[in-house]
């Protein structure tokens, strides 16, 4: 008498769902032809059907779909999903399981189903830039932060749960004129490659530049808490875009100005020192003489600018510079109207 169920076994596990199904119809029928049975073939009773199940292996087995044991569970009886897919066992393929292994179980409509997936660990695009960034740095020599755009898309991989998740890169192209790359990914860097993928893209240097981190009003004045860092291309950097904290705090917004946003010194102005109806003290220095009276700001100004006042004495309007919060330095050509 033919023993047939090393050959479905083997059929299963080679050539997945599609020749499990007739494997297990082939089997089932000849079994009923023959009347063969075996130790091995007994009966299953009172079993339960898994609607999902994960798989870590490269073939589905019997004792997967039950929540039973059974004795021909290490069967191969589908080849599995590739990593971080799935694969469904409709109604008909398991009706044809069941009758090929002898199994007490029958589906409760046509619509019963078993969900597989596949364990896996992924490779996710981050990693995959950074080999990337990393191999262009040792070939360029440049160790400028690089923004690597991949035509096409981020690049990703899903590999069995057996592989090491690291990736190489090798035959590596790249023009510095043009800045664009291509690639051979391999993954794991180590060891017999599992998976390869040819990529190619463009290269832009970053630089890290200062902005709000919350929104601002018309009128406020920058603080260095209301600062934060964002990584931007600098082939982005059009026009006066401020890179440099040291010339936004103290300053004054003059307009509503975004979380995040790119600020030019259009956006901002100097927070006046000095304030409109403020008075303040005129100084004109000429050699060893210093002169002193009260005056009264028309204007706002921040030190280092130029403002009108008024003397409050002589009610003589003048233009001085700003020195600090409370002086007004007359220039020498001001000094014949100063009383």
């Amino acid at each position: 008498m033919i023993d047939l169920r090393l050959p479905a076994a083997v059929l299963f596990a080679v050539v997945g769902v599609a020749g499990s199904q007739f494997a297990a119809s082939a089997r089932a029928d000849m079994l009923a032809s023959t009347g063969y049975t075996d130790a091995a073939e007994e009966t299953e009773a009172g079993l339960r059907l898994r609607s999902n199940i994960m798989v870590d292996d490269e073939v589905v087995r019997l004792g997967d779909l039950f929540m039973e044991s059974l004795s021909v569970g290490d069967t191969p009886i589908a080849q599995a999903p590739a990593p971080g897919q799935t694969l469904t066992l409709d109604a008909r393929f398991l009706t044809q399981l069941a009758r090929a292994y002898s199994l007490d179980w029958r589906p409760d409509s046509k619509f019963e189903k078993v969900l597989v997936g596949r364990l896996s660990q992924r490779i996710a695009a981050l990693q995959v830039v950074d080999a990337l960034a990393a191999a262009i740095h040792e070939r360029s020599g440049n160790d400028a932060r690089l923004d690597l755009v991949l035509d096409g898309g981020d690049v990703e991989f899903a590999l069995p749960t057996n592989i090491p998740a690291t990736v190489g890169v090798r035959n590596l192209q790249f023009d510095p004129t043009s800045q664009r790359f291509a690639a051979t990914l391999y993954v794991p860097a180590e060891g017999p490659t599992a998976q390869e993928r040819r990529v190619s893209g463009s290269i832009y240097e970053t630089i890290d530049i200062p902005v709000f981190g919350h929104a601002m009003g018309a009128g406020m004045t920058v603080q260095e808490g209301d600062l934060q860092w964002i990584s931007v291309r600098t082939d982005r950097l059009i026009g006066n875009v401020i890179t440099d904290p040291r010339q936004l705090v103290g300053m004054t917004t003059k307009r509503p100005l975004r979380t995040g946003q790119m600020l030019r010194g259009s956006d901002l102005v100097m927070t006046p020192a000095i304030r409109k109806n403020s008075l303040v003290t005129l100084a004109l220095k000429s050699g060893p003489m210093n002169l002193t009276v009260t005056g009264k700001a028309l204007e706002d100004a921040a030190i280092g600018q130029p403002i009108r006042v008024v003397n409050v004495n002589s009610k003589k309007e003048l233009t001085g510079i700003v020195q600090d919060p409370s002086t007004i330095v007359i220039p020498v050509a001001g000094q014949l109207t100063l009383n």
